[in-house]
């Protein structure tokens, strides 16, 4: 009888749980990967996106929603440079905790800019396949705003950081036709968290997973497929992307899963050659 009454207490303390709504403080949102088509020295690019992340948590007024401008120049007929800007605007709520007294509303903002540098070729077997290695650092910083209530009172919450994300990036990109391509990466990201500015109590901390982000960098594996449509007396092309987020070290933080972008791409490699005159004899 004793026994049943432990094991009764036990599934209603864990019904409570589950039943109860959690609202996660995302520190990881991933960027659109920029997966230039370089072919030769002074090719450039230039491209514009709308994105956002994959959400698991989906509410009333939830949402994710930003975009990324990015650009390439390839300083040599293999090696390329690379700048990037991205911004994040978000929300998310629910109950935060697993008590029902405690509600939020949280909003985010993610400011980064990212430089690259990488290597780019033919492949030798085909000339249809290209190689990419590219790799950089990224910096910024995350704002995490709380509209907190507990037992009634309303408490504005934050959790500020500064943040480098370094990564590294091999792509392979296919063009079985001129107006299309498709390319598939395996971005590997490091992430660090640095100047550290919050009013959330160490048990919120805690609560909240952002106790040790200061402690050791995180670390996420991003593979991502990325579709080119070109179109005939057209300067521009369309890039649709998306890419899964994975966290691949020991200890767990909350980040989106994934990004979708939906983009335009100016191409400045399709530069009309100048006639040479012809020579007299």
């Amino acid at each position: 009888m004793h026994n049943s009454m432990k094991f009764f207490s036990f599934f209603v303390v864990i019904s409570a749980m589950l039943c109860s709504c959690y609202s996660p403080r995302y520190v990881y949102s991933p960027s659109t990967q920029n997966i230039p088509l370089l072919n030769k020295k002074n090719d450039l690019e230039f491209s514009a996106f709308y994105a956002g992340s994959l959400n698991a948590f989906k509410g009333k007024g939830n949402y994710n929603r930003g975009f990324d401008i990015q650009s390439a120049w390839a300083v040599s007929n293999h090696f390329a440079l690379m700048v990037n800007e991205s911004a994040r605007w978000e929300k998310n709520g629910a109950n935060d905790t697993f008590f029902y007294s405690d509600s939020s509303s949280l909003s985010y903002k993610r400011n980064f800019t990212e430089f690259g540098f990488g290597y780019f070729s033919l492949m030798h077997h085909n000339a249809k396949m290209k190689i990419q290695l590219f790799g950089g650092a990224a910096f910024g910083g995350s704002k995490i705003s709380d509209d907190y209530f507990s037992n009634g009172i309303q408490t504005d919450k934050y959790h500020n950081s500064k943040v480098i994300k370094i990564f590294v990036q091999p792509a392979l990109i296919y063009s079985p036709t001129k107006n299309f391509s498709g390319a598939l990466t395996s971005r590997f990201t490091e992430v660090i968290f640095a100047h550290i500015n919050t009013n959330y109590t160490l048990s919120e901390l805690d609560n909240y997973i952002l106790d040790s982000l200061n402690t050791s960098p995180v670390y996420f594996w991003e593979p991502a497929v990325s579709y080119t449509f070109g179109f005939k007396k057209v300067p521009v092309k369309i890039r649709v992307q998306g890419s899964i987020t994975i966290l691949i070290n020991h200890r767990f933080v909350e980040h989106r899963t994934g990004n979708l972008a939906l983009g335009v791409i100016a191409d400045i490699s399709q530069r009309k050659k100048i006639k040479e005159p012809a020579s007299k004899n």
